[in-house]
């Protein structure tokens, strides 16, 4: 158990934030970082695009969808380079097969239509964290950040309340976990490219923000304070209680 503790703490606290992936469409490359030795070089062209199903041992319903770029031999083997699978992995995991095919389709049409093709998106990451991140109890907080009360016919105030009773009385269990991300995001690493890599990034300009997308990372805002105050009051009241117990 503690080996398992320590090989999640190690990589998701010391890992990498940004995407390990680059995709050259100007030399249709895909550079796949792999730590200190030199990035790995792959084709465009010569991958082959797989959807993978993987069902933990434990669920025998919930199966996790990942689209992966293979590179393949004559035999139709993975290619190896060194001790690496020359296989690129897009996006995140998803229960939703459509979501984890939607990534790779996006990755796509970059690489065949360029980046004027691509769907707008409404916000955008950064290297960089925020006191906002510890206290969004799962998104819950966003419901508060987005409802607006001078709106004649405003809907969300039911499930602000339904989502402020669930906050009162898990947010001891919430707390911990946001607190963690937190902290993972402080100590993980930005990947550094080689130098010809990141001149390459540079033939395709400088890189900007989305037009009309705002930042992931967004600062507390007034009318988000009482709900703050209410659910991080009612988890340490929480803990306060579990701690008398060991006081007494």
């Amino acid at each position: 158990m503690g080996l398992l503790f320590l090989t999640i703490f190690l990589t998701d606290f010391f890992g990498y934030t940004d995407a390990l992936l680059r995709f050259d469409r100007v030399r249709r490359k895909v550079w796949m970082f792999v730590g200190t030795r030199s990035p790995i070089e792959l084709d465009w062209d010569r991958l082959t695009p797989v959807s993978q199903g993987i069902t933990p041992a434990n669920s025998n319903v919930n199966t996790f969808r990942s689209v992966l770029l293979v590179d393949l031999d004559a035999e139709g083997d993975v290619k190896f380079d060194g001790k690496y699978p020359r296989i690129a992995s897009i996006g995140q995991t998803s229960l939703n097969e459509q979501q984890a095919i939607s990534q790779y389709e996006y990755v796509r049409q970059f690489m065949e239509l360029g980046p004027t093709h691509l769907p707008s998106c409404e916000t955008y990451l950064e290297h960089r964290t925020v006191f906002r991140d510890i206290v969004r109890f799962f998104g819950f907080l966003d419901l508060a950040r987005n409802i607006d009360w001078r709106r004649p016919g405003e809907t969300g105030g039911g499930l602000l309340v339904l989502a402020s009773i669930l906050c009162m009385l898990l947010g001891w269990a919430f707390l911990p976990f946001d607190l963690a991300t937190y902290i993972a995001y402080r100590c993980n690493r930005v990947p550094k490219w080689p130098a010809k890599i990141e001149a390459y990034a540079k033939d395709g300009g400088e890189m900007t923000t989305p037009v009309g997308a705002a930042s992931g990372r967004m600062r507390i805002v007034l009318k988000e304070v009482p709900f703050i105050l209410l659910w991080v009051g009612c988890a340490f009241a929480v803990y306060a209680w579990v701690a008398s117990w060991f006081i007494k």
